[in-house]
């Protein structure tokens, strides 16, 4: 295919995605019945006044952006074109993007977002984005919360029904109509001192905690 055509047919579906994308989202997310549990571990926070630095694997964005449109939250996705569909998509429900990752743009973006912290704005970061491998927290978002002092928060979902992709991270979708659960774990604080051993440990914390969290959820529907 020329260059010329490949761009235009790039262009259109970039297009079309913009807009058809959030109408899709939001016609699914009227028809399903959320649950929230932990609700309690944010609330802690917020008599405090912080902002919060929502951490939630790759594969479960899609509820999210539904139960979280319109609150501004800023969400860290990547400079690949798949991160610009995404970014196009969740920009009409109501989040701001930041662009960047660990990989690429990834001390602009890390400076960025904790910048909007500081004005009191909550942030959202997929640590195993935007590549995988899938589950295992890259060591971002720890810098993010080191440098502007915020918790991070585990959060998840699961649907009763739903349909799993074989892609990398398992992307979850939930079929129309069926009772969906949003849980958040205990906060998680970096301190501004940390050596790099304690920050792996910190990675390797939340790394457990966010997979726990999303067995629990997983299994939510089953008792």
């Amino acid at each position: 295919m020329k260059k010329w055509l490949r761009q235009i047919r790039d262009k259109l579906l970039l297009f079309s995605a913009s807009w058809i994308g959030p109408i899709l989202i939001y016609l699914l997310g009227m028809t399903l019945k959320a649950e929230w549990v932990g609700e309690e571990n944010l609330n802690i926070i917020r008599k405090e006044r912080k902002s919060v630095i929502y951490a939630f694997w790759h594969g479960r964005m899609l509820i999210f952006t539904y139960s979280h449109r319109k609150q501004k939250i800023h969400v860290l996705i990547s400079q690949h074109q798949d991160g610009e569909y995404i970014a196009r998509i969740i920009h009409r429900l109501g989040f701001i993007t930041v662009r960047g990752s660990t990989t690429r743009g990834g001390p602009k973006a890390i400076f960025e977002l904790c910048e909007k912290i500081a004005s009191g704005f909550d942030v959202a970061i997929t640590p195993d984005g935007p590549k995988g491998p899938g589950f295992q927290v890259h060591p971002g978002i720890l810098y993010v919360a080191q440098r502007s002092g915020m918790p991070i928060i585990p959060i998840t979902n699961s649907a009763k029904r739903r349909w799993n992709l074989s892609s990398w991270d398992k992307f979850l979708i939930p079929k129309p109509f069926s009772k969906v659960v949003i849980a958040l774990g205990k906060p998680i604080y970096v301190p501004v001192d940390a050596a790099p051993e304690e920050l792996d440990n910190i990675r390797k914390e939340l790394e457990n905690d966010l997979s726990e969290l999303t067995r629990r959820t997983d299994d939510y529907f089953l008792k």
